[in-house]
């Protein structure tokens, strides 16, 4: 297949309507695998992190699927209404919170690990006291928010480490702006309740020792959000 070379700095929203185009052509058919980044950057004559934001971007709209170790492939369902530019902008700003999403995991599970074997009682009651704020602001969206980030950086002060729990905080505040450009208000309760759920389950994870539980839950945790970003574009 022929993909156009963009002649343009910065381009992830016409990377990402030309591989629209395609898949509404028919060139790109559902169960598709779509051609590796590396590949896609060359054809297109573009950087791989602008084709990395439409791919983020298109997985959002609902038109791709990353699929662990194999690649990303075109959905068997795809949506039946025009994108629109307005939409496709929405889910540009929507998909760069992905890249922020794999530093957190890599940030927020290693430190639930760490404060599973270093959490001494009174971080222990400081993580359940943050828990139990979380769980008491269900039905108010900006103040169930402020008491997420406060449990994360609980979490990372009692994983021991300064330097860990330093850049986590310094990533909490990218999320917070990103949570208020994205208006993540309009994300579905049931999102707050697998949210709280799972948050439950890494503290219950840190107070019996658990590391590798601790992570599981909190990777769990962090998974919540990618699959209602969705919600917030539609």
């Amino acid at each position: 297949m022929a993909f156009e070379t963009i002649r343009k700095s910065s381009a992830p929203d016409m990377v990402a309507e030309q591989i629209i185009e395609k898949i509404t052509g028919g060139e790109l058919a559902p169960g598709n695998r779509l051609p590796a980044q590396r590949d896609l950057a060359q054809m297109l004559g573009v950087g791989r992190s602008s084709v990395r934001e439409a791919i983020n971007a298109l997985v959002v709209m609902g038109y791709l699927e990353p699929l662990q170790g194999k690649g990303t492939f075109i959905k068997d369902v795809l949506p039946t209404s025009d994108p629109g530019i307005e939409k496709l902008s929405a889910a540009l700003s929507a998909g760069s919170i992905f890249d922020l999403m794999e530093a957190r995991e890599l940030l927020e599970c290693r430190s639930a690990a760490l404060a599973a074997e270093r959490a001494d009682d009174a971080q222990i009651r400081n993580l359940k006291a943050a828990m139990k704020k979380v769980s008491g602001t269900e039905a108010d969206y900006a103040i169930f928010l402020d008491a997420d980030i406060c449990f994360h950086a609980a979490v990372a002060e009692a994983a021991g480490n300064v330097v860990l729990c330093e850049l986590t905080k310094l990533v909490l505040d990218k999320v917070v702006a990103h949570h208020n450009t994205l208006k993540t208000v309009l994300l579905p309760p049931a999102y707050r309740e697998v949210s709280i759920r799972t948050a439950i389950r890494v503290v219950e994870a840190i107070e019996a020792g658990d590391g590798d539980g601790a992570a599981r839950w909190m990777a769990q945790h962090l998974y919540a959000i990618r699959d209602e970003l969705k919600n917030i574009i539609s």
